[in-house]
């Protein structure tokens, strides 16, 4: 019996989100698989849709480009880069939060450069 809940919870008390990871130079990132993922791991606590901080809800594609931080295939001068890496701005999320680590932001880069993609 505890071996039968224990594997039928999993599922429910899952904490981790699936990213995929599309850093290779031959793989293209996904919204749904890779972006997304990334926003509501660690972005969507305080960037949703029913108290959007600072105006900015990242927990859809069109809540990001309504939110206009991001300039299509130009990452180096998206607003939503310069917050997540601490490039003339104040970096995003704020401490005491964990930063966003190198691999994630690569790949938010990555999809920005390769246009923004709804997929």
């Amino acid at each position: 019996m505890i071996l039968i809940l224990t594997t039928s919870c999993t599922e429910i008390f899952k904490t981790e989100i699936d990213i995929a990871d599309c850093s290779n130079s031959d793989t293209e990132c996904s919204y749904s698989e890779s972006i997304q993922p990334i926003f509501t791991l660690h972005c969507t606590v305080c960037h949703n849709s029913t108290s959007p901080d600072g105006g900015l809800s990242l927990e859809s594609y069109n809540d990001l480009i309504i939110g206009n931080v991001i300039d299509v295939a130009d990452s180096l001068n998206s607003k939503l880069i310069h917050r997540i890496t601490g490039e003339n701005s104040s970096i995003m999320p704020p401490p005491p939060r964990d930063r966003l680590e190198a691999s994630k932001i690569h790949i938010i880069s990555k999809w920005i450069q390769a246009g923004a993609i709804n997929n």
